[in-house]
């Protein structure tokens, strides 16, 4: 594809080569038109001198008949050849110029358009009756055409041999006016991939302004995720720290036991530890595959009363576990348009933290509601609640309540978080109406398609 700079080079000279020959053509027209009164007026002029002169020179010679027919020939100027004249009188030729035919060149009085020996020619007849002497004047088209065409050639000649310089004046303008765009993509290029800083908006013309602001714009989010990224890097390797610590130590602990019970303690303090590990890299690998684009892919009508069953039975041993009331109260088949996977991840978050952080012989329950515009998730619990001032805080990656007695990644609830984005859902948290406990709202829009907020 060709430069910008070529571009409009190429579609401005074409602009200029239009509106040259657009005035070109109306300037012949104009030019044309002048030329024939012109010769029509001078024309007409010589046809009345020349009737004069005849009617003197016929006075002055009243003794004789007639004049005898001549031919006027030589030329003191170029221009002369183009008018020819013949004097008639009675039907007999008494004078015609050298360049005039033998034969009349006008059929009547009047200006005529005809064809003599082959050539155009222009004539103009007028007859004195009284003496019954008629001048016939004319002249060859191709003499006024030459006249036309040099009138348009001095004039439009240099239009035509200023289009390189034109062209040059053009090209430099336009790499003048193009600068400021040079520079950005300067600047761009010179930039480390660390450097994320917003461009310089200072000098930048306003047909590039949405651009910059555009590339700000995405400059600014690219350093919001680098930042969100290595925050996760920097609390991944933190977290992992300590159960890599811990597996470690619980494995020396059974290698140097010798007796078969602490041993057997020792294992199965690894093996939950395994577990913790394992579940907590487990998160981490679900929040980085969260991505929107791919995510938007999968959306389908999703029917998530079906979602919640298969959630709620799959942690139907965890909860027997640990002896906890876990049911759905309330279900509703509304659909709504989304990820079944990435939901079923959600609720089974949003089930197991309520099972983690509830007391034995507690409740939890998982309801679904739907409105015109809402579907409705809820999960309330028997568990110690969240206070008000966190309840923004255990969003965030890696955030773990004080004074809590369940241990825990600190991811679940990001998790849901995030998914709840993906899904242009919002999550809030409640009192449970049973005190203590806290209900877990997630509200889904419908019939909306989430498609479109997921950019």
């Amino acid at each position: 594809m060709p430069s910008l700079r070529h571009r409009l080079l190429l579609l401005l000279l074409t602009l200029f080569a239009a509106a040259w020959a657009l005035l070109a053509v109306l300037s012949y027209s104009a030019v044309r038109h002048e030329v024939e009164k012109l010769f029509d007026a001078e024309m007409s002029q010589s046809a009345r001198a020349l009737l004069g002169l005849t009617r003197h020179e016929l006075q002055e010679d009243s003794s004789d008949s007639g004049v005898a027919p001549g031919l006027i020939g030589g030329q003191a100027h170029p221009y002369e050849e183009r008018i020819a004249f013949q004097i008639w009188q009675d039907g007999d030729l008494l004078l015609r110029s050298a360049n005039s035919p033998p034969i009349p060149m006008s059929p009547s009085d009047g200006f005529h358009d005809r064809e003599i020996d082959g050539a155009a020619w222009r004539t103009f007849a007028l007859t004195d009756k009284a003496i019954m002497v008629t001048i016939n004047v004319g002249e060859r088209y191709e003499v006024r055409n030459e006249l036309v065409y040099d009138i348009l050639g001095t004039t439009l000649l240099p239009v035509v041999l200023a289009l390189p310089l034109l062209a040059v004046l053009i090209w430099s303008g336009i790499s003048a006016g193009l600068a400021p765009l040079g520079r950005m993509v300067g600047e761009i290029g010179r930039r480390t991939p660390s450097a994320l800083e917003p461009l310089a908006m200072r000098d930048v013309p306003e047909e590039i302004q949405p651009l910059a602001n555009e590339l700000n714009g995405l400059l600014g989010r690219l350093r919001g995720a680098l930042e969100s990224e290595r925050r996760f890097t920097s609390n991944a390797a933190h977290e992992l720290r300590t159960p890599l610590a811990a597996l470690r130590a619980q494995a020396q602990v059974a290698q140097r036991a010798t007796v078969e019970t602490e041993r057997g303690q020792a294992l199965d303090q690894l093996i939950r530890g395994v577990d913790r590990a394992t579940r907590l890299v487990e998160q981490m690998l679900q929040l980085a595959r969260l991505d929107p684009e791919s995510a938007a892919r999968q959306y389908r009508e999703v029917v998530l009363a079906d979602v919640v069953a298969e959630a709620v039975a799959g942690l139907a041993s965890r909860a027997i576990e640990r002896r906890i009331d876990l049911g759905v109260t309330e279900t509703n088949r509304a659909t709504l348009r989304g990820d079944a996977a990435l939901l079923g991840v959600l609720v089974r978050n949003l089930v197991d933290n309520a099972i983690q952080h509830s007391h034995e012989n507690a409740r939890v329950d998982v309801a679904i509601d739907s409105a015109p515009e809402v579907v409705m998730l809820t999960v309330t619990d028997s568990g110690p609640g969240i206070p008000v001032e966190e309840r923004q805080r255990v969003l965030e990656r890696f955030y773990r309540m004080r004074d809590t007695r369940a241990s825990g990644t600190g991811l679940g609830l990001s998790i849901v978080q995030r998914i709840a984005e993906l899904h242009s859902a919002t999550v809030n948290f409640e009192d449970a109406p049973h005190s203590p406990g806290l209900r877990v709202c997630v509200r889904f829009p419908r019939p909306h398609d989430v498609t479109a907020a997921v950019a």
